[in-house]
């Protein structure tokens, strides 16, 4: 095989892995960036939402940075309104977060919906676990307003696919850098 015929083949590993790194990105972003369907401020308590197409959505917590939050007071309950069911909620394995200056973002549970139209309410319990609840007293920050904390739902994505992009961007990456750094020492290497 000639050395023209290698760098060809590696012109066209590059193009593969910038295409694999695409979709990696993207994998990530739909993680945090689905279309919102319901913003609940923990004052109110209850709130509605519409599910237009039945799919993965996810409940985020959202507060100001570097404050208490009142996750270990609220948790969150969701019934379909037609059949009054109560829709299983799963805990968020990465439990993505979303930071701007002042504020974050952290998803706190997954769901399965069905189109349909659905109930969110904020019951007492624990949002958070034992162990979470007690680093979150020990911190020195400052103390609760509720005014300034609220619940999204959004949609989202199974886990599982976003779990999957971070060896895609891996692979995609290592493609790319792997096809130039060997397309420029194709002559020394395959002599």
């Amino acid at each position: 095989m000639s050395i023209l015929s290698i760098r060809i083949l590696l012109f066209i590993l590059v193009l593969i892995s910038i295409f694999i790194v695409f979709k990696a990105i993207k994998l990530f972003s739909n993680a945090f960036n689905g279309v919102i369907l319901l913003t609940l401020p923990y004052n109110d308590n209850a709130g509605s939402f519409t599910v237009s197409k039945s799919g993965v959505y996810a409940i985020w917590h959202k507060s100001p940075l570097f404050k208490k939050t009142p996750l270990t007071q609220f948790r969150p309950h969701i019934l379909n309104t037609a059949t009054d069911k109560e829709i299983k909620l799963n805990r968020s394995i990465l439990s993505p977060r979303s930071n701007s200056l002042n504020t974050g973002r952290m998803e706190l549970f997954t769901f399965k919906a069905k189109a349909g139209h659905y109930e969110l309410k904020l019951v007492p319990g624990s949002s958070t676990s034992r162990f979470q609840a007690m680093i979150g007293a020990a911190l020195p920050l400052a103390g609760i307003d509720l005014n300034h904390y609220s619940i999204e739902i959004q949609k989202s994505q199974a886990q599982i696919l976003t779990i999957l992009a971070i060896p895609l961007l891996l692979l995609g990456i290592a493609g790319i850098v792997g096809g130039f750094v060997i397309g420029l020492l194709a002559e020394k290497i395959f002599i």
